[in-house]
């Protein structure tokens, strides 16, 4: 028995292979293998292998390529729908809550939050005070760093010494484009409930929204959130199932089967996304799940009526 805990060569590697799928030929799992690295490529066999009864047999080295195939283009293409998202959004939030305070450094006010997070259970409560008083000093940190650093963020150099602008700090429009979509979605669920709202206000189409709909959001950018880590660092997406994302009041509740798994992830992202980018969206998916070779159904990765589905999430 191999240690996995201990390096074993390609050879190895193709022989324990086959305790995921079924091949005779080495060649092309040798030179997946060797572009991959093992353990990637077991989680893929791993998946399969827990849908032999559906497939009334082993899986075979062919339906693996398939399924690693159409999942690197899922990645790649959910990835462009994140960045999509991701900065459509920070824009929102850096122009809807600047213009309402007439502060572009509204993210270093402690008075634009509320450390609480308006939470009712008083072990939440006390958690995330704590909890905010080192993300507001992160929040400070990151600032500096943009201006202190001088290799890594040279377009800056107006923020520092010589500069025409180096007694200020940097406004919320420009050091949101740096900081990281974790370090956003955290900012969205501290601040204040009036300018929480005030982001989806002047963001999305209605003139007015809940708290409710706040605390949805919260969930449906920590998807995409996720999504976009799982997409970036090219790890396996299919079968995969992440943070729970909340329904909006207003859709059909029969919509989401699940609300962990990669359907309840786009309906996220259409929430999110504007309307153009949303209807094209299922448009780039319906072409690769057209491309697929093999039933994507099968392995329960999309439910079969996704677009009708899709069809019936109303825009945000």
């Amino acid at each position: 028995m191999l240690d996995f805990d201990k390096p074993f060569d390609i050879e190895n590697q193709i022989e324990f292979m086959k305790k995921y799928v079924v091949f005779s030929r080495k060649e092309r799992m040798r030179r997946l293998l060797t572009y991959t690295g093992y353990f990637r490529l077991s989680r893929y066999g791993k998946y399969l292998l827990s849908y032999t009864s559906v497939l009334k047999t082993k899986p075979k080295q062919d339906l693996l390529f398939a399924v690693y195939d159409f999942d690197a283009e899922l990645r790649k293409l959910l990835f462009s729908y994140c960045k999509k998202a991701e900065i459509q959004f920070k824009s929102h939030l850096s122009n809807a809550i600047s213009l309402k305070v007439g502060d572009s450094l509204f993210y270093l006010d402690c008075t634009s939050y509320t450390p609480s997070r308006s939470e009712k259970d008083s072990t939440k409560r006390t958690s995330n005070v704590k909890y905010f008083d080192k993300f507001i000093k992160t929040i400070s940190e990151n600032e500096k760093q943009l201006r202190r650093n001088v290799h890594k963020y040279p377009e800056l150099k107006e923020y520092r010494t010589g500069g025409k602008r180096a007694k200020k700090k940097i406004p919320s429009w420009a050091a949101f484009s740096y900081f990281e979509f974790g370090t956003i979605t955290k900012l969205y669920s501290y601040l204040r409930g009036d300018l929480r709202k005030v982001v989806l206000i002047y963001g999305y189409s209605k003139k007015n929204y809940g708290k409710e709909v706040t605390k949805q959001m919260d969930t449906w950018l920590d998807a995409i959130r996720n999504l976009r880590n799982v997409c970036a660092h090219h790890n396996k997406l299919v079968g995969r199932t992440s943070s729970v994302v909340l329904m909006d009041k207003t859709d059909d509740s029969a919509i989401l089967v699940s609300n962990t798994d990669l359907f309840s992830r786009i309906y996220a992202m259409k929430k999110v996304l504007k309307a153009e980018d949303g209807e094209q969206l299922k448009k780039d998916l319906r072409k690769i799940v057209n491309k697929a070779k093999f039933d994507i159904y099968i392995f329960n990765i999309l439910p079969r009526d996704w677009e009708e589905l899709y069809d019936r999430i109303n825009f945000l």
